[in-house]
């Protein structure tokens, strides 16, 4: 062992008659700990939302959406475009056809008559059930609450809970479903379509937007609505959606089609959990900086102390080089125990998290993760090495940031100012 690790950790260990640079010592091996142990659990949970929460947009949304390039042209024949994908992309498992209209939802129930507005997306109810999760969202799987029922047929719709909740809808009544394509009446024509829908299903989503805005129905009902024969789009399922934007290239080139990738329809949303986990991170490091601050008064205060024996060092021939790298290993052995002791106990909770906040909601009779407001029935966790490896590197590196000043006064110490009283 060299002089100046085995002098370090003499200082660490400390002498028994001066406990109180002893407890300090303990203190600050503790607050190093406590920030590391912060910064693993919250930025696993917040990876695990991030994950769970970007399956299930992926899960709800298409990975790619095609349609005619010019906006607002239809596609004729889905079936030869769907055959043409599939042929052009291998990695293409289910496509099918799309429609989506705006429209007015009614519903007659016995405190009145309620209206709102809505998404009504034509779908083929076989083909979806492979491309989406649609059919998923009628169950009572992965913590839903409120699904029931079943894929619409002709003449049926699916509603989202919530947007079903707003106009008092439940499955088996008949709402109307009033479009701006123009109709036939007895008294001429007339500028909208009124057509009676029966709810086969109410579907949960786990997302605000598709809960709260979209129906479902099949493709003949919304061409019915549409008064045409065309699809809007084809949506497609690859086996790696992290693949859609060079398929969409491929598609772009080869077929002249455009195609919207499921991270495009949300990349304000993506950016924003980015932003907030980067924020997060910043702000817990923060914890970390404290105990690196008591890192230094720990180092301070132990200089103070070994004054003396700094002095007989000097005198004895230690270089001030030697002495400063005895007082920078001697923090860095705190601040690599806090580290080691945070990094084992925060991956443990972050794996345990579900368990601890059963115990604790048992425990204090409160509920610290309703899966009716979050959509999980268990707190998501992603315990991620690489995140686990940047705190590590930042909590060593600002434990080695403070001890440079203690370190540096101690190099600093004169012997014979050191040793002039004693």
């Amino acid at each position: 062992m060299r002089f100046e690790t085995y002098v370090a950790f003499r200082y660490v260990r400390g002498k028994r008659k001066n406990r109180f640079v002893s407890l300090i010592t303990v203190i600050s091996v503790a607050g190093v700990s406590v920030g590391v142990i912060a910064l693993i659990v919250v930025m696993s949970i917040m990876t695990g939302f991030d994950n769970a929460l970007r399956e299930t947009i992926i899960g709800n949304r298409a990975h790619l959406t095609v349609e005619e390039l010019g906006g607002g042209v239809k596609i004729g024949e889905p079936d030869q475009v769907i055959a043409q994908l599939e042929a052009l992309c291998p990695e293409i498992v289910a496509s099918g056809p799309l429609i989506q209209v705006e429209a007015l939802l009614k519903n007659k129930t016995r405190s009145g008559e309620r209206t709102t507005g809505a998404f009504v997306v034509g779908v083929d109810p076989e083909r979806e059930t492979a491309v989406t999760m649609l059919a998923e969202n009628l169950t009572r799987k992965g913590g839903r609450q409120c699904g029931s029922g079943r894929l619409p047929d002709e003449k049926e719709i699916v509603l989202g809970y919530r947007l079903a909740r707003r106009i008092g809808a439940f499955v088996g009544s008949e709402i109307q479903v009033i479009t701006d394509k123009p109709s036939i009446s007895p008294w001429g024509k007339v500028r909208v379509q009124r057509v009676m829908l029966i709810v086969s299903g109410i579907a949960q989503a786990k997302m605000s937007e598709y809960d709260s805005l979209y129906g479902f129905v099949d493709i003949p009902t919304a061409q019915m609505l549409t008064g045409s024969k065309g699809v809007d789009a084809v949506h497609c399922k690859l086996t790696n959606p992290f693949l859609a934007d060079q398929i969409a290239d491929r598609i772009l080139a080869k077929l002249g089609l455009g195609a919207t990738t499921w991270y495009e329809s949300q990349a304000p949303f993506f950016e924003a959990l980015k932003q907030e986990k980067l924020a997060m991170f910043i702000i817990l490091v923060f914890i970390i900086l404290v105990a690196a601050f008591n890192i230094t008064s720990t180092l301070i205060m132990i200089v103070m102390e070994k004054r003396r024996d700094i002095g007989i060092l000097r005198t004895l021939g230690t270089s001030g080089r030697s002495v400063l790298l005895l007082f920078v290993l001697e923090g860095l052995l705190i601040g690599l125990a806090g580290t080691i002791i945070g990094v084992v106990a925060g991956t443990l909770l972050a794996y345990n998290i579900n368990p601890v906040a059963e115990f604790l909601a048992g425990l204090f009779g409160i509920d610290l993760f309703n899966s009716q407001i979050y959509y999980f029935d268990r707190i998501p966790v992603a315990v991620v090495p690489w995140d686990i490896l940047w705190i590590t590197v930042c909590a060593v590196i600002l434990t080695l940031l403070s001890t440079l000043y203690p370190a540096w006064s101690a190099a600093r110490v004169e012997p014979v100012e050191a040793l002039r009283y004693e």
